[in-house]
């Protein structure tokens, strides 16, 4: 069950994007620089920070980044003085209706102070009054598709990355929404010319037209977005880490290193649990994902949609791929896996009987670690040795509660609505 939706602003909300072309093309020439509308348009949807290189290059950034970024500025609050921006039908409702029905809400951008205030200004219609809390360029340090500003609306709202799901135009609205393990709903109506597929290939979970299309389906979008009963609040998935951290001492124990999964219903029941398999079958492929799956097979029906597998460690392409084609909702993962990252390697799935899963890293990081020190201790000079000294050595400084702020808050929501 979903506790909030995070909206982008330019595109989705309000009809802004022309402008910013219109701004980044002048603020360009002014600079020297002569770009056609139609190449800066594609860059729409990231922060100056990100546009400015992309299309000029880390020499040109260096030189005229920030004063690009302020005359970018200062021409498009000229464009909002003298206009009217639309904000988009249905949007201000559909703030309204997610208020009415206790769901919470976020503006998450990368516009400033003074580009909000022209904007809602120009509007004559202030959403920021509609919604619990608003992010900023001042909140994060790089804007999108960095997930900085995703991650920064989830901290504010007091809730985990499983529990939101984030609404915005572009493929970097997607991108960022998937690396910060928030769901990616999309919307085409940024005028940019993108279509659904763009926006599925970025991580986009669903597509709508608009978000008075959105509004019309608000029930079918909060089903994709978040499909089963329980809140994975922190303490839901660390629940169902332990879960995964039990079955790899188990693993542990057996002569295998220590790697659990448990997969659960999307009302928080354990379904299966296993661990890697690979030294009592000689199968490279028997990791401890490929092996709860197999004792899943007939256990859930084929269409389910709201399975969520914890990994204590970080699944590998071969083990994300599995989830997605079985239309798994959620991965929740320990420690990450730098040296393969097979959870940013896969491209996600257009095919609708997969879907795209969000993904969440981090959970009882630390605990996880521990059970990799314990084994390399009794094991050193074999086979798997090599793979984890260079996985420990990677993951050297893990948080010890990346998820503290969310958990007291997260918790006492989902108590309060009595789940």
């Amino acid at each position: 069950m979903l506790s909030a939706l995070i909206f982008d602003l330019d595109g989705t909300l309000v009809d802004t994007n022309a402008a910013h072309v219109e701004a980044w093309v002048s603020a360009l020439a002014r600079h020297g620089y002569r770009f056609h509308p139609d190449r800066i348009a594609p860059e729409i949807g990231k922060g100056g920070d990100n546009l400015v290189p992309d299309v000029l290059g880390k020499e040109a950034e260096a030189r005229d980044g920030e004063a690009l970024r302020e005359a970018s500025k200062a021409e498009y609050l000229r464009l909002a003085e003298g206009r009217r921006f639309r904000v988009f039908d249905g949007a201000a409702e559909l703030l309204d209706e997610l208020r009415r029905r206790g769901i919470r809400t976020a503006l998450a951008t990368s516009s400033g102070d003074e580009h909000l205030d022209a904007t809602f200004g120009s509007a004559g219609v202030d959403l920021r009054e509609r919604v619990d809390v608003v992010v900023g360029k001042s909140d994060v340090a790089r804007s999108k598709p960095y997930p900085d500003a995703v991650l920064a609306a989830v901290e504010k709202l007091g809730l985990s990355p499983a529990e939101c799901a984030m609404v915005g135009d572009t493929p970097y609205d997607a991108l960022s929404a998937k690396r910060a393990g928030v769901i990616g709903l999309g919307v085409l109506s940024s005028g940019l010319g993108l279509e659904a597929r763009d926006l599925v290939q970025a991580g986009a979970r669903r597509v709508w037209r608009d978000v008075a299309h959105l509004r019309a389906e608000l029930d079918d979008a909060l089903r994709a977005a978040s499909p089963g009963p329980a809140r994975l609040t922190v303490g839901a998935l660390e629940t169902l880490m332990r879960e995964a951290l039990a079955a790899a001492e188990e693993g542990m124990a057996a002569g295998e290193a220590p790697i659990g999964c448990a997969i659960a219903d999307g009302a928080g029941r354990v379904l299966a649990r296993a661990y890697n398999r690979m030294n009592a079958t000689q199968d490279k492929t028997a990791h401890a994902e490929v092996e709860a799956f197999r004792a899943l097979a007939g256990r859930v029906p084929l269409d389910a949609r709201d399975l969520v597998m914890a990994s204590t460690l970080e699944p590998c392409v071969m083990c994300t791929g599995a989830a997605m084609e079985s239309a798994v909702d959620t991965i929740v993962y320990a420690l990450q896996a730098p040296a393969d990252s097979g959870t940013s390697r896969v491209r996600p799935p257009e095919s609708p009987e997969s879907q795209m899963p969000r993904i969440v890293g981090g959970v009882l990081a630390a605990e996880s670690r521990a059970l990799f020190e314990r084994w390399m201790e009794a094991h050193r000079g074999e086979p798997q040795a090599a793979y984890v000294e260079q996985l420990l050595a990677r993951t050297p400084d893990v948080p010890a509660d990346p998820f503290d702020a969310a958990r007291a808050t997260s918790d006492a929501l989902a108590e309060r609505a009595g789940r």
